[in-house]
């Protein structure tokens, strides 16, 4: 019974089950001890937890390797990765099972290299066996660090170890494939898989998503069992704030709320970036302002999306209260922080945000953090400021960088900035178009208009071309991509042609109606 509750999804009804056979005077087996550690697992317990640990060492089941390796993967799961380390050098001969929980316990706590490192020494020194769950593990961590390589030495693995049908396997193939880049090759995978289920759909989904085919999200969600959607619509709705479609995004929320899904922190905190990168910020604040426990993603996406949307005093207000909370920010927390500043000529507080990032946090600034310093310190006129911060930094070879110094060059008419800036964009890509015109555009701000027109002309020399630019647009509920219509020298009708009707053509009313002025359910 004890056991059997944990199996189908009921570690608290497991416990109360286990305190009612200590009140008959049973006691318990190792067997026992084993299902209610997994169920304090479930449950989050650590606490209790630990009191089992001090049952399993009175009774003397502490050389058992079915309890041990419970009570490592319930350290694993519930953070406490050091204890969970210390159940396992505490082994004497630890199994194939007991090595797959360590290395799990590894893998969600984001120590991926040593998960790694566990996997390879339990097969080339220990020649144990790995399963299905061990594999599934190992391609997680190796997905995470952006490990093709690895990756595919753990494929041919899985093949000559005869458990490619295995949809735990196959579903980390597909999701290793998609976090390694290599979206055609997680398509291939997910489409030989004899039997799919939820998490291999979401797999793939994230795939297209974290590589930017939103589209193409959209397209295999139509295409899936309607059963497995409500595991999936997280990744739905960012691949919807992708592509800054709200009225999509709203069908989808509308269906999540019908099929009974609620309370679900990633789905949420999806809802909060939708809605915000679409401009609608009030709606992202109402659903931020009713989710009950938020999480530091939950708080980003308030933050970032406040941000965005031009409310700088909002975001910074935002990211105090979360510190207030107790939730460390990171890497994106800061941001959307600086991002603010940079839109509102904060010039000290971003100063400020950006030592502490490094200093406080020991968080190492990546070239967004740079770019937003650059940003704030360009439209502020500190342009030489801005160039000595980007020279002093480990990103001075990074296009973007420059990039971002040299439109601000623009504003202020800044000549031997702009130049330098311009030059070394040339160095870093000869062909790149915005390197030429930025520069011509700071020379016609200055009053340079001959300097301007050779910039052009070099331009036409060097056979450069500038990119026409493009607009999403929706028509008749088809989004597409389309350029510049003053540029363009097409007529409308071939450039905007009738596509029909794209929607998500999702079951219930939402798909048919009109959406917009759609509140959001209480």
């Amino acid at each position: 019974m004890v056991s059997g509750f944990v199996r189908v999804g009921k570690p608290r009804k497991s416990l109360e089950v286990y305190l009612e056979m200590l009140e008959f005077g049973v006691e318990s087996n190792a067997f026992t001890l084993s299902s209610v550690i997994k169920a304090c697992s479930e449950l989050g317990d650590l606490k209790l937890g630990k009191c089992f640990h001090a049952v399993v060492l009175e009774r003397g089941f502490d050389k058992n390797h079915v309890i041990s390796s419970a009570l490592t993967d319930m350290y694993g799961k519930n953070f406490g990765l050091e204890d969970a380390r210390k159940m396992f050098d505490e082994m004497g001969q630890p199994d194939s099972i007991c090595w797959t929980s360590v290395i799990s316990a590894f893998t969600r706590n984001d120590r991926f290299e040593e998960a790694l490192g566990f996997f390879y020494l339990m097969q080339r020194k220990y020649k144990l066996f790995a399963d299905g769950f061990t594999f599934g593990t190992v391609l997680t961590a190796c997905g995470n660090l952006g490990r093709v390589k690895q990756g595919k030495e753990v494929h041919a693995k899985v093949v000559m170890a005869g458990i490619c049908g295995n949809v735990v396997v196959e579903s980390s193939l597909v999701d290793m494939y998609g976090k390694c880049g290599l979206v055609k090759d997680s398509r291939r995978v997910f489409d030989r898989m004899p039997k799919k289920n939820s998490v291999s759909w979401c797999a793939l989904l994230g795939a297209y998503c974290q590589n930017g085919e939103f589209e193409a999200v959209l397209g295999i969600f139509r295409e899936m069992n309607k059963e497995d959607d409500l595991y999936s619509f997280g990744t739905i709705l960012r691949a919807c704030a992708g592509l800054a479609v709200v009225r999509q995004g709203k069908e989808v929320h509308c269906q999540y709320v019908r099929k009974g899904g609620w309370r679900d922190i990633i789905v949420e905190s999806a809802l909060v970036d939708l809605y915000a990168k679409c401009g609608l910020i009030d709606y992202a604040q109402r659903v931020f302002s009713e989710i009950p426990v938020r999480n530091l993603i939950t708080w980003n996406s308030m933050i970032c999306g406040f941000a965005q949307n031009g409310k700088a005093e909002e975001a910074l207000r935002m990211f105090n209260e979360m510190i207030k909370e107790g939730i460390k920010p990171d890497y994106i927390s800061f941001i959307g922080v600086l991002f603010a500043c940079s839109h509102t000529g904060l010039i000290d507080q971003g100063r400020e945000y950006f030592k502490s990032m490094i200093q406080d946090y020991e968080i190492n600034a990546g070239i967004e953090h740079y770019n937003c310093m650059v940003d704030l310190l360009g439209r502020a006129g500190l342009l030489e400021e801005a160039e000595d911060l980007i020279r002093k930094s480990v990103f001075i070879d990074d296009l973007s960088i420059w990039e971002t110094l040299l439109g601000a060059c623009t504003a202020h008419s800044d000549l031997d900035v702009a130049s330098r800036a311009a030059n070394k964009m040339i160095e870093l890509e000869p062909d790149y178009h915005l390197s030429y015109v930025l520069l011509a555009n700071v020379y016609k701000a200055a009053g340079q208009w001959d300097d301007a027109v050779k910039i052009r002309k070099l331009m036409k020399e060097r056979g450069i071309k500038k990119i026409p630019g493009k607009s999403w647009i929706e028509i008749k509920r088809s989004l597409g991509s389309y350029p510049n219509l003053a540029n363009s020298g097409l007529p409308s009708k071939e450039i905007f042609p009738d596509n029909g009707n794209l929607s998500l053509d999702m079951t219930g009313d939402a798909s048919g109606s009109d959406t917009e002025d759609m509140h959001l359910i209480e």
